[in-house]
């Protein structure tokens, strides 16, 4: 479920739309992501995560991001309901995650999400290999 909202929330990571690719080159949205965290609230959950998101576009037997970033993020999830939803959510506004977080996470989550954020390829998987995969590509390799 946090995969299919983080792709279709129109103020989250991927924005609102596919941004046009050149030539006629379909952009596609694709994300990863690492749940930092999971809290009660009320009756639902609070899930805390940071995700690398980005629109990317095949161009022969390659794959290139338009705009890919990583964002921390707090979904409100109310399990109880049928199918379940995120009922709220609240995004890292653009350079202030060092304030932004601790005011969302638990102090040890705010740690783990500014770790993240200082060294995000050693943290986060890129979504490039969800892309290559979806445009039919295989992963890249090790030398590439």
């Amino acid at each position: 479920m946090v995969d299919r909202y983080l792709l279709t929330d129109p103020l989250g990571p991927l924005g609102s739309g596919e941004p046009p690719g050149k030539n006629g080159a379909v952009a596609r949205g694709f994300c990863t992501e690492r749940v930092i965290e999971i809290r009660p609230t009320g009756a639902g959950l609070r899930v805390g995560l940071v995700a690398w998101c980005g629109h990317y576009v095949r161009r022969g037997t390659e794959v290139t991001d338009l705009d890919a970033g990583i964002e921390a993020g707090v979904l409100t999830v109310s399990p109880a309901s049928a199918p379940a939803r995120v009922s709220d959510v609240a995004w890292e506004p653009d350079d202030v995650l060092y304030t932004w977080a601790p005011a969302h996470f638990s102090p040890g989550g705010a740690a783990e999400v500014e770790r993240i954020d200082s060294d995000s390829s050693a943290n986060l998987t890129d979504p490039e290999g969800k892309a290559r995969a979806a445009f039919g590509l295989p992963p890249r390799s090790s030398g590439s």
